[in-house]
């Protein structure tokens, strides 16, 4: 007892169309049928011989022009492909090419941007250095007057011709 699946199939044959012996299959079934014609051609023998060999001369040639025509084709599908997959390749490179140049043009300004912020940091904190230190030679200067802590300090408090910037600072 056979038992079938319901993924078994009956066999089938497949032809495909339009092969690479299509062509050459063409010219053998017409040189075949010229050559059939000939011989049963109500013909004498020589006349037939002559027949035969004048109509194979001309497929002979037929045959060396189709096969030009077809390599010329060939060779125009080659070029013109060809052209298409260098034109798609330089784009492709030009693409590239270009956001590498963008990558590295990002790249460079967050340098930059990163370069100019530290230093406005750098700044910003030797300015605050510079304040507190400024803050606590008033604070001594004030408590060695005997002023109170909170007394507004004046120029000459921190010293002649200093400013608080320019004034050297104590540890005490």
């Amino acid at each position: 007892m056979s038992r079938r699946d319901a993924y078994d199939d009956e066999r089938v044959v497949i032809v495909e169309e339009g092969g690479t012996n299509a062509v050459g299959m063409l010219f053998l079934g017409l040189a075949i049928g010229a050559g059939a014609a000939l011989l049963f051609a109500p013909a004498s023998g020589e006349e037939t011989r002559q027949r035969i060999r004048r109509e194979a001369r001309r497929a002979s040639s037929r045959v060396k022009e189709m096969a030009d025509e077809v390599t010329t084709e060939l060779a125009d599908r080659v070029d013109r492909t060809r052209a298409g997959f260098d034109e798609r390749v330089e784009r492709a490179r030009n693409a590239v090419r270009s956001r590498t140049r963008a990558v590295t043009e990002a790249v460079d300004a967050g340098r930059e941007g990163a370069a100019d912020a530290r230093a406005d940091l750098e700044r910003a904190v030797a300015d605050s250095k510079r304040a507190y230190a400024d803050s606590r030679r008033a604070y001594r200067e004030a408590r060695r007057q005997g002023l109170p802590a909170d007394a507004p300090v004046r120029q000459e408090m921190l010293g002649e011709g200093m400013d608080a910037a320019d004034s050297p600072a104590r540890d005490g």
